[in-house]
């Protein structure tokens, strides 16, 4: 994302915490690639192994290709030097992630372009609703350029203090799991908006909020 970090933690760091996110969520599909081919390699396996090991193979490779995908949109320089990014975009990278997840995609948002920055955080606030459900709920997204709406609800609804901290901007022992979420709070005050979560019993929201380009070009003049 393209906000300027703040005095708490310096670039080196985060890029630092951002690699080991990203590698921390590709280790487990990656591995059981290892271990598929691993298995076919071995002339003593029977056939039911192999099979098992072509399925484990399919499955993981298939797994490792929605995370890049996801990485390259909500991490990186996507869409080259313009300044705007399509929603639609975001709810196919979405739905290859939810595809893993215990919980359900419902998106509501129209079809257009929005910044980059506000196109990554719905990407980042997503996929973390999904992570507060474990046992499986639902993840609205709503709302229209400049403010966006992220509800999750379900059976369970677990939200760490960790990420309600680096939403807020506290890079405080920030681990690598939540420095997207550190970003996106950043990014969204960058923009003279702001990132915030509510939590009530079996549901969780959060509110992203991004000034128009045209309001902070009149600030900033």
């Amino acid at each position: 994302m393209s906000a300027h970090l703040s005095a708490g933690l310096d670039a080196v760091s985060l890029s630092a915490l951002m690699s080991s996110r990203l590698c921390h969520d590709l280790i487990n599909p990656v591995g059981a690639l290892s271990s598929g081919l691993e298995v076919l390699a071995d002339p003593s396996m029977d056939e039911t192994m192999k099979d098992a090991a072509i399925d484990l193979i399919k499955t993981s490779a298939e797994k490792s290709v929605a995370l890049l995908k996801y990485a390259r949109l909500a991490y990186g320089a996507s869409g080259g030097a313009g300044e705007s990014l399509p929603f639609e975009e975001a709810r196919s990278v979405l739905q290859g992630m939810f595809a893993w997840s215990k919980a359900s995609l419902d998106w509501r948002i129209a079809p257009g372009y929005a910044p980059k920055d506000e196109v990554k955080a719905l990407l980042v606030l997503a996929l973390s609703a999904a992570d507060c459900a474990p046992r499986g709920g639902n993840v609205v997204v709503e709302g229209e350029r400049g403010a966006y709406s992220i509800r999750v609800s379900g059976g369970r609804i677990i939200v760490q203090d960790d990420m309600i901290r680096a939403l807020a901007g506290d890079s405080a022992e920030l681990k690598p799991k939540f420095a997207p979420h550190y970003l996106t709070g950043l990014a969204a005050r960058a923009a003279g908006g702001g990132a915030e979560m509510t939590v009530e019993e079996g549901s969780a929201s959060i509110t992203a909020r991004f000034a128009p380009a045209e309001a902070r070009a009149l600030t900033a003049g």
